[in-house]
């Protein structure tokens, strides 16, 4: 089993007038993660300005959580009702770890 936490950032771009309809999905996939899925450890969305981006960010225990994620009925569902309201496929990036001397803050 691998040890290190996955940091995904996945980029949406929802077609006009579909960003409140794909915001929607987004927030019953989120409360699915919330319910089901403990190794998720940070999970939520927020869109640009102009409206013609969503960003989740996502961190996982290890790259098994990931996977894991990407299985589950769920996402397969948000997957399949995403695509179409999007103008084209989401960019999605993955790393691991925090660059050296840039550990995240938290503050309640």
């Amino acid at each position: 089993m691998s040890a290190e936490e996955v940091n995904v950032v996945a980029i949406m771009y929802p077609k006009p007038g579909k960003h409140d309809e794909l915001s929607s999905h987004l927030s019953e996939l989120t409360r699915q993660v919330q319910a089901h899925e403990p190794d998720t450890l940070i999970y939520y969305a927020f869109s640009i300005k102009d409206g013609n981006e969503i960003m989740v960010v996502e961190r996982y225990r290890n790259q098994e959580a990931l996977q894991i994620h990407l299985l589950n009925p769920y996402f397969q569902d948000f997957g399949k009702k995403a695509k179409e309201l999007m103008e084209r496929p989401y960019d999605v990036k993955v790393g691991s770890g925090f660059l050296s001397g840039s550990a995240s803050v938290t503050r309640a």
